[in-house]
């Protein structure tokens, strides 16, 4: 007898949603009564809710992309108050700012709770947020810095140490000045050295080293790299190198927190210890210890530039990629693992179970990894996945993303302005967006007739299906990923990866299918002493994807650099994404604005004319065809940034080094030519006389030099009778750092007729300094002297 079978009627659509309500109620242990107290209660309002609803009240239209993006939205308003504070001309004070703060965050509270709250007030006040948190930070980060070369014998314990081509760098916790205790005397209390090739000091070991160190180097040009800004929230107040190799020496007892940095660095380098004895000394093996313990120290300037220049350079920043298949693969094996048993997979939630390892294994992972920025993002957004698995939701959103930014940034708001972050950041948020579209469109086909016709097609066809949709989304993430890191990388380093996407697209599958599977089985079968052979496999296909890096490299040798993104263009060419790929509807269209302003600015910008280190050793000047060249013959780590810059390529750097007539030198002195990148030349003319900058180096030079140069810079203290147009002398260096100087054409409006010989001297039109007037926290000269050190010297220890 057939079954009947058996449909409901539509006029019982409301028994069904009764029957499923109650077998919700019973799956939840709740009644129908406690279900109606429930709702006779005033409903909870979550965090999330809060949050979202501090965005603004939206249309139902607009209830979507509220929910999934309001916390976005908020953490941008978040990060924009942190990048306000750095662009104050003054430091502000915290304390006040904080009462502030508190008072709106009050009034937001019972404005959300009364449903008045407007959308641009909730943004302001993530604004507000962002700007005293990153205040806060300023005043409980500043701490003793040098103010000026010494060298000082000193003894602490060894925070960090990483080898590299010129030597070891280690990170030094001082606890002895000259014999005195830190506590007694005022002196940074992180140190930075180099200590010599082959030293053996270790993470948590007591050292004593006799070293010369000098203030942490300021930026090397306006808007440029600025160590003293990560020395100062680091901690560090002082870097230099030592007398020989550091000696071991019995200090006091380490903190908690060194002692288990100490046990993790042994686990690391026992894993390195592991890859080293497995496998032979070849450039694999140097790429596998960096992307399975985080130590890049063994890879080659070429590796990388190879990696870099095909777009691959990604790989080596362990990172989303690296902790998903990690994680997810200890997550698949457990769960693998425990359905193996139908009594517990039957009875039991085992894929909660999976999701607690696997979320054990991921910060197993995180730490022996190096626990690097993007590092960090990527453990927090693959624990809240695991913990969207414990409640039941979706875990990889928007949300999770903006969460995971703003928990960073609450702990150290100047991670803002680090390019990790930044790329990290920026190819999560386009990606999530991308595929959360991608999803929408998607669902409605497959609960539609594109699910039974799924089902009616044939195995092959299912697999053709299958790797087609696979390789879309190859595609598309090497597409969104490098257009947004590609804006980033332009800003920071002044290259980009133009075969990029052919990289990826001829990398990818390799490091994604066997590089990294058989990475994450070498260490968990490394402890058996079995990662030999997952280690060799791995290393095979490192070496293909090394062929399809030099490959895809030498198709744009050189093509990658093109001069550095001023920032402005930069934060609008990103705008300019996220609009597209976040708004909805016909607001989309709005990202047109700020990317026809950034291309604008980018085609208004120029380069500067003259560029002079804070040292004042070392100077940039055009020459008469406009090519920037470098007054110093030796490769210089000013003069590689200032061509960055330029656009020049990396192995071109030393042939821009000036020669006579441009540069001429005596025992007092240099004298340096410099021409305008516009001007006469622009119009074909090259007789234009250039700009004279005089580089004394004894007072009767300067004395004439002021008479005869137009720009002088010297070590010497120039006298305030100085007939040059622009002085910079060591007080205004000291003062001010590294400078910019742009040239303009001579102006005719002052009286004088127009030179049309082409005779005419540019003028000096725009000068910028690398250290405001007045200088921010950071960028303010330490206090630490060497009359201070004397005198609490002869106070003797508190």
């Amino acid at each position: 007898m057939a079954k009947e079978q058996v449909t409901l009627p539509e006029d019982d659509d409301r028994i069904a949603a009764a029957t499923l309500r109650d077998a919700r109620l019973v799956s939840s242990g709740r009644s129908e009564g406690e279900d109606a107290d429930n709702k006779a209660r005033p409903p909870r309002r979550s965090v999330w809710v809060f949050l979202s609803a501090l965005s603004g009240p939206a249309a139902e239209a607009d209830g979507r992309i509220r929910e999934s993006q309001g916390l976005l939205w908020w953490s941008f308003a978040f990060a924009a108050g942190i990048a306000v504070y750095n662009l104050l001309p003054q430091e502000p004070h915290w304390p006040v700012m904080g009462g502030l703060s508190a008072l709106v965050l009050a009034l937001a509270v019972w404005a959300v709770r009364h449903g008045t709250l407007g959308r641009s007030a909730g943004l302001t006040l993530a604004l507000a947020c962002g700007l005293t948190v990153a205040a806060a930070r300023t005043a409980i980060v500043d701490a003793p810095r040098l103010g000026e070369p010494m060298t000082v014998t000193l003894t602490g314990h060894v925070l960090e140490s990483g080898s590299g081509v010129r030597g070891t760098r280690v990170l030094l916790e001082v606890e002895t000045v000259d014999g005195l205790p830190l506590s007694a005397v005022s002196f940074p209390g992180k140190v930075r050295l180099r200590v010599p090739a082959g030293s053996h000091s270790r993470v948590g070991d007591g050292v004593r080293v006799r070293a010369r160190l000098f203030p942490p180097a300021g930026p090397v040009s306006p808007g440029g790299y600025d160590f003293s800004y990560r020395a100062f929230f680091s901690g560090i107040g002082a870097t230099g190198f030592s007398y020989g190799p550091a000696t071991p020496f019995e200090t006091g007892e380490p903190s908690l927190s060194l002692r288990m940095a100490a046990q993790v660095q042994r686990l690391r380098d026992g894993l390195t210890d592991g890859i080293r004895s497995a496998l032979p000394d070849t450039p694999e093996r140097a790429l596998i210890i960096a992307l399975l313990v985080g130590d890049r120290s063994g890879i080659s300037q070429e590796q990388e530039d190879q990696l870099r220049a095909a777009g691959l350079a990604h790989i080596l920043a362990i990172s989303g990629l690296h902790m998903a298949l990690f994680a997810g693969g200890a997550y698949g094996s457990i769960l693998m693992f425990l359905a193996l048993f139908p009594s517990l997979a039957l009875r039991w939630p085992t894929h909660k179970w999976a999701a607690l390892v696997a979320l054990g294994a991921a910060a197993a992972y995180l730490f022996i990894s190096g626990a690097a920025v993007a590092t960090q993002r990527s453990f927090l957004m693959i624990a809240l996945v695991f913990l969207g698995i414990f409640t039941g939701r979706r875990g990889l959103t928007l949300r999770s993303v903006a969460l995971a930014g703003l928990f960073l940034l609450f702990l150290a708001p100047e991670r803002l302005f680090f390019p990790g972050f930044q790329m990290s950041f920026a190819a999560v948020i386009c990606l999530v967006a991308v595929y959360d579209q991608w999803r929408a469109r998607s669902a409605g086909w497959q609960s539609g007739s594109g699910r039974e016709e799924a089902r009616s097609a044939g195995r092959g066809l299912q697999l053709l299906r299958f790797v087609g949709k696979w390789a879309a989304g190859l595609v598309v993430t090497a597409f969104v990923a490098g257009l947004a890191t590609g804006i980033i990388g332009a800003h920071h380093f002044g290259r980009i990866a133009p075969y990029g996407l052919l990289g990826n697209l001829l990398g990818m599958p390799v490091f994604s299918l066997l590089v990294m599977p058989m990475g994450v089985l070498a260490l968990v079968v490394m402890p058996l002493g079995l990662a030999a052979l997952p280690l060799h496999v791995m290393a095979f296909g490192l070496s293909v994807l090394q062929k399809t890096a030099a490959f895809t490299a030498e198709l744009g040798a050189d093509a990658g650099a093109v001069g550095t993104l001023n920032g402005m263009s930069a934060l609008l060419l990103l705008s300019s994404l996220f609009i597209a790929l976040l708004i909805s509807g016909r607001w989309r269209l709005s990202a047109i604005v700020p990317f026809a302003t950034a291309l604008a600015l980018i085609d208004l910008s120029r380069p500067p004319d003259i560029q002079i280190a804070a040292s004042g050793q070392v100077v940039a000047g055009r020459d008469e065809a406009g090519i920037l060249r470098i007054s110093s013959r030796r490769k210089t780590f000013q003069a590689e940034l200032w061509l960055q810059r330029e656009g020049v390529p990396e192995g071109k750097i030393e042939s821009r080094a000036m020669k006579s007539p441009q540069r001429q030198c005596d025992r007092s002195g240099c004298v340096v030519l410099a021409h305008s990148a516009q001007g006469e030349r622009a119009a074909g003319n090259s007789a234009a006389h250039p700009v004279a900058m005089a580089i004394p180096k004894t007072p009767q030079a300067l004395s004439t030099d002021c008479r005869y140069a137009d720009i002088i810079v010297s070590d010497l203290i120039a006298p305030a009778h100085c007939g040059a147009q622009m002085v910079f002398d060591r007080d205004v260096r000291h003062r001010r750092g590294a400078i910019s100087v742009w040239l303009s054409d001579p102006d005719p409006s002052g009286g004088d007729p127009p030179d049309v010989s082409g005779s005419g001297k540019p003028e000096i039109g725009r000068v910028d300094y690398a250290i405001p007037d007045p200088p921010r926290p950071w960028h303010k000269p330490g206090s630490v002297t060497r009359a201070s050190l004397r005198r609490m010297a002869k106070r003797g220890p508190r």
